[in-house]
């Protein structure tokens, strides 16, 4: 009965990825209070919250910086300060998608991005920006389906977001899914213009670790950010599926051996879409729970915060 026991759980490890280890006091203790920073934190400009209220509940959950993600507003810019990592381009993105389709957003002529070239330029040269995004590429088997397209990531639009990212050492944060045209895109892309960052959002929906892995093993310059990836957004979503990395009985052994042996290339976020953000404080309590510490206290830091302060150049 012990041997089957025991291959159940091997079995279970292979086929889920499950960790089956619990966390100790003093790594729970840590997770609960360490600070955090939100690569993935939306501030909608229509029918978002007020500025005030962003402020309100990083303080309340821990999160000492949040951003990284559209749209980009001043009024949220102005209060959170040096704590803002003010990301753009996503808003202008998805207005010439909705006005014209997923082919124009390769068209680096379309008014739309002409105007917007030209404003991001003064943004970065002003400090008010560090990077682009979430600019969705290929979502074709998921989400809504009026959000839904699949374009090639290397493409004119693209590449002007990285050359302007690459010339202030910004980032450009992309949701996709995992195509092999993808990898060989964000490759190619990152290899073009080294002083960008490529964050992946969500870290690469349809991916497995090892397929991350892969990727990181070629390039420095590429991250993913794990928002969305436990049971939380599942769970608003009506999605009955489980969760990708880590579900309520904590990280998934997979993704916490491709974080030990990438600590440097993964962040935390929220991804509190969709009018979701009534749930943040959720979404950054289960970070709290079931990833953060089930990680040693040098990698947690690291995930935590630590990562984005060097990415996103931020400071107290």
């Amino acid at each position: 009965m012990k041997t089957n026991a025991l291959l159940f759980g091997l079995l279970l490890t292979l086929a889920t990825g499950s960790a089956l280890s619990s966390p100790t006091a003093d790594a729970l203790s840590l997770a609960k209070t360490i600070p955090i920073a939100d690569a993935h934190m939306h501030t909608y400009r229509r029918g978002g919250p007020p500025a005030e209220a962003f402020l309100e509940q990083m303080d309340k959950n821990g999160v000492k910086w949040g951003g990284g993600v559209g749209d980009y507003r001043e009024d949220v810019a102005r209060l959170l300060g040096k704590r803002h990592i003010p990301a753009v381009g996503q808003a202008e993105f998805a207005r010439v998608f909705f006005s014209s389709g997923a082919n124009e957003l390769v068209n680096e002529q379309n008014p739309i991005f002409v105007r917007f070239f030209a404003e991001a330029e003064r943004l970065f040269a002003n400090g008010q920006a560090k990077g682009f995004g979430e600019l969705h590429t290929d979502n074709h088997t998921s989400g809504p389906m009026r959000m839904r397209r699949q374009i090639r990531t290397d493409n004119p639009v693209m590449r002007r977001f990285y050359s302007i990212a690459n010339n202030y050492g910004g980032f450009v944060q992309i949701h996709s899914q995992l195509e092999p045209n993808f990898v060989e895109d964000v490759l190619r892309l990152s290899a073009d213009f080294p002083n960008t960052t490529t964050i992946l959002s969500h870290c690469l929906p349809k991916a497995k670790p090892y397929d991350l892995e892969k990727i990181f093993e070629q390039r420095t310059n590429v991250m993913c950010e794990l928002s969305a990836q436990g049971v939380i957004h599942n769970r608003l979503a009506g999605v009955q599926r489980p969760a990708r990395a880590f579900p309520d009985d904590g990280l998934k052994d997979w993704w916490k051996k491709a974080i030990e042996r990438f600590p440097d290339r993964f962040m935390v976020g929220s991804d509190a879409c969709c009018g979701w953000f009534g749930s943040y404080t959720e979404m950054i309590q289960e970070i709290r729970t079931n990833l953060l510490p089930h990680l040693k206290p040098e990698i947690m830091e690291a995930i935590a915060y630590k990562n984005a302060v060097r990415v996103f150049s931020l400071t107290d």
